[in-house]
Order: C-alpha cells, then structure tokens, then sequence
C-alpha cells in the first residue's frame, strides 16, 4: 500500500487550530466547531436551532419576522460562543432562504452589524459546489448524483473521476414546499417539473444516488430502527433504491400521528417528512441509480475540503484518521505499514478492498493498551466500529472492528461483536478472524515495538505457515509465540512451525 508524505503539507502542521462553521440554512441554523483544517477534521463541538427562515418563503417571499428573531438570538449565541473559544477562523454561510428572499439582504446587513460576523450568501451553484465537495470528502470515489435537500432548495451535482461536472439548485426545499398548501397532485407535478428542467440529468442504473441533508436522513434512520441494523450510523448507509421506493411508500401512507411515533423520525422533521420523500420518490424514478447512498457530509464540510491543497484533498481519508487515531491512542510509535508488510502473505489474495481494510487494522492494532486487559478487546472494537470515520462502509468497519477484537481476545466470543457478525458473510467473518490472529502474533512476537517484524518473516504455503526468525532474535522465541502460531495456523487450516534461520533473511 502507498506511503503517504505528511510531513511538509502546511495544512498539517496547523491541523491544531480549530475552524468554526456557521450554517444559516433555511430550516436550520447550525454552528459546526472542527478540530482544524486538516483532511479529516473531527467536530469539537455541533449545535442547532431549527429557525425556520424559509418557512414563509413559498408563499410570501420573505423570511418571517419570528423566524428572523430566533435566528438572530441563536447567531448572538454562536459569536459569543467562537469568540470565547479563541477561534480566529470563523466561516459563515446563508443558503437559499437568505439568498431569495426580498429581506434576505437586510437580514444579512443586521446580521453583520449585531454579530460582528461575515456572511457569505451563497450563490445556487456555490452551494452545489460544497455539497459536492462535502461527499467527496467523506466517500472519495463517489460516482454518480448528489443531492443536497434543505429547507429551501434542492441541489443536484454530477459527480465523476472525483471530480464536480454538472451542477443545479432547485426551488424544492422540504420546508418551503410544505407550508406552501399545495394539493399532493399540484405538489408531485411541480417537483417532477423542476427535475425535469434539469438537461444534464439522465438514468444512472450503474451508479448511485448519494444522499445529503437532514430530511433525507431521518429516512435511513427509519430504516435502520426498521430493520435492525446492527450500527446506527448514517454515513455511507446504502439502500437499494427498489428498498427505498419501499419505504417513501409506507411513509407516504402514514397518519400525522403515525409518523410522531415512528423511530427514527424527530418531532422537528415529522411535518416535512412526506414532502421530503416525496422529492426523493421522483427523483429515483428520473434517475433509477443502483443505489441510495447517506453521507453525513454535506455543505460545511465542503467548505472546509474546498480550502485544503490539492494534495492533502487526495489522502485517504479513512487512513488518516486511523493514523491519527493511533498517534494518539498507540503505545509505541505507529507502525501500521510495517505491520501490514509482515501480513503480506495473509493479504496478498484479498482484493485491494481486502488489502486496504488490513492497513486499517493493523494501524489501529495497538489502540486498546491502556485499558484494563478484560476489556480491551470490546473498548477497541467499540471505538473503531463507532467511530466519525469517512471512506469506509458498515461492511469495511465490521471487519476492522472484528480483527481488532480478535487481535485482543483471539476469538469472537463475547457480546460486543454479535451484531457486527450480521453483516458479514461467513467467508469475511473467517478472514477478519484470520486477520486478527496475524495482528495477535504479531504483537506478541514485536512486544508492539518498530525494527523487529521487518527482520522476520511469515510465510505461507499452500500446506502450512512457517514464522522465520534470525537467530539473533531467537530470544524472542517461547510458548507465547508458539500458540500464537498455532492458533493462527488452525485458522487458516495449515500445519505450522517456526525455522531459526543464521544471519538476517533477504
């Protein structure tokens, strides 16, 4: 696996000073507070109010005065807020609700003048642009549409080679169509109208629809308490869209109480749910992807990947947040690649998804050390199988997460990896035991320290799996690292042995 230079990128080396984010979106207005300008910046903070600013926009025009008063107080809040947490870079955006409406630029002046802050409106194709660039932040490889729903505007983004194509923002907001008393045959013929308009937009049946935006959420969040899903997480939670054409129909036939009671949909969302739904219903029949894909990422991470140097734009962004994950959490010194070359013969006939989700593991094979030794095979499993990490699915987590708790506990006993093992084939759940067994041997073996693995080798053969060690490191050699062995091998249905061999391997 590739090596990546981190070390003469500025936006490295400031990773330290934190970011602030204001969203005044037309339902909400957040403030987003990130750990630095840095490939995979983490929240320090998250806050939102829901404001409402678009509510009145389809019928009157204008933001609400109500709407206006709240949002005011809650930007009074987040300045007060910023400037006692010492952050110097603060970025304010207004999306569609503030660029519209007729007061929307009066808004912005008592905003700047009360708040001490500077808002940028965005333009429609601005805010495409972010969204964008948000999901590729987080899924890099993302081929086909975005879509960015908000309380004012809907905008799509065609997406190829990790690269914006097209772009377009619509006047479909969840919450501006939902207050505009519409009857469902008018709404469905101006949504499927405005979609229409969209020229470059065509049928993706090889690629997906990815998915941003609060409203659009909370129906993978419905589907997850649903279903079962063993992990709770929105980003890169994928559906087909035959599954999801499913649920919009069982949502569209819901009573008002229904939905207030439905799990997975907030009190705030249930009175634009149906309307959000439905956007999404005629989107997926214009298009027909393979599949709906959530990203949690969205604008304002956009914003902030828009500023990064091309070249930290191309890390990995799964591997950089395991780095930094061991840096902070490691004994020693991270050596997830040395480890990863040791592996060589357990990886080399996984795909380059198999190989990529064992740099992974063996980045994150050491993170459990500080804790109480009965408990490090479930605190590790829990951080990685939970953890804000981007470029990675609930398939790829589960297989870190279940080789790292093998590498601690050396089996799948315990509660903690039950549910993970639902998402799993029985083939995968057999590697990623594997996996953790090699990561489990080779601690052993290395005590965790760099300079020892490099210098031993493990071989495997179609028959058997042989560890071997120079004898200058033959001391390292007892029964520990014996039934490492052997327990690896019973793994990999293979006899084992360990060959002392003179001088250093080649």
């Amino acid at each position: 696996m590739e090596d990546r230079d981190r070390e003469l990128d500025p936006a490295v080396k400031k990773s330290d000073q934190p970011t602030a984010v204001i969203d005044i979106g037309s339902n909400s207005v957040r403030l987003v507070v990130y750990d630095g300008p840095k490939r995979v910046p983490l929240p320090k903070f998250n806050e939102k109010v829901l404001c409402g600013l678009g509510q009145e926009l389809g019928t009157t025009g204008l933001l609400g005065q109500k709407a206006m008063e709240d949002a005011m107080t809650t930007l009074r809040r987040y300045a007060a807020l910023v400037t006692h947490m010492g952050i110097e870079r603060v970025m304010v955006a207004a999306t569609a609700a503030v660029r519209e409406a007729t007061n929307g630029s009066e808004f912005v002046s008592d905003i700047e003048q009360e708040c001490d802050l500077n808002v940028q409106v965005l333009s429609g194709k601005q805010e495409a642009r972010y969204a964008g660039l948000g999901v590729l932040s987080g899924i890099p490889h993302a081929a086909g549409v975005v879509g960015d729903l908000g309380g004012g505007s809907l905008e799509l983004v065609q997406l190829s080679d990790s690269k914006i194509r097209e772009t377009a923002t619509l006047p479909l907001g969840a919450l501006r169509l939902s207050y505009m008393d519409m009857s469902d045959k008018r709404l469905t013929n101006l949504i499927t109208k405005k979609i229409d308009d969209v020229e470059w937009l065509e049928k993706i049946p090889e690629q997906n629809f990815y998915v941003v935006g609060g409203g659009w959420r909370s129906l993978a969040k419905y589907h997850i308490a649903k279903t079962n899903h063993p992990l709770n997480i929105v980003h890169n939670y994928r559906i087909s869209t035959e599954n999801m054409l499913e649920v919009i129909e069982e949502l569209q036939g819901m009573s008002a109480q229904e939905l207030l009671a439905t799990p997975g949909i907030s009190r705030s969302r249930a009175n634009t749910i149906k309307t959000s739904a439905l956007i999404l219903k005629i989107a997926l029949e214009k298009m027909t992807p393979k599949h709906v894909i959530f990203s949690a990422n969205g604008l304002r991470e956009g914003m902030l990947f828009s500023e990064l140097k091309k070249s930290t734009r191309k890390r990995d962004p799964l591997m950089e947040a395991c780095r930094d994950m061991a840096a902070r959490e490691g004994r020693f010194a991270e050596h997830g690649e040395e480890i990863y070359g040791w592996l060589s013969d357990i990886v080399k006939h996984a795909d380059i998804k198999g190989q990529y989700l064992a740099l992974a593991a063996a980045t994150l094979s050491d993170i459990a050390w500080w804790v109480n030794p009965d408990y490090r095979a479930a605190q590790a499993f829990r951080r990685i199988f939970r953890a804000p990490f981007n470029g990675i699915g609930h398939r790829g987590r589960a297989i870190v997460a279940l080789a790292v708790y093998a590498r601690y506990r050396g089996n799948f006993m315990g509660n903690a990896p039950d549910n993970s093992l639902k998402l799993l084939s029985a083939q995968e759940a057999k590697d990623a035991l594997s996996l953790g067994l090699a990561l489990r041997l080779s601690h052993t073996l290395s005590g965790g320290t760099m300079g020892i693995l490099s210098r031993t080798r493990l071989k495997i053969t179609r028959k058997d799996i042989t560890l071997m060690v120079p004898e200058e490191l033959s001391a390292l050699l007892g029964i520990r690292v014996s039934e490492r062995l052997a327990d690896l091998a019973e793994a990999l249905e293979k006899d084992h042995k360990i060959k002392i061999i003179k001088g250093e391997l080649s």
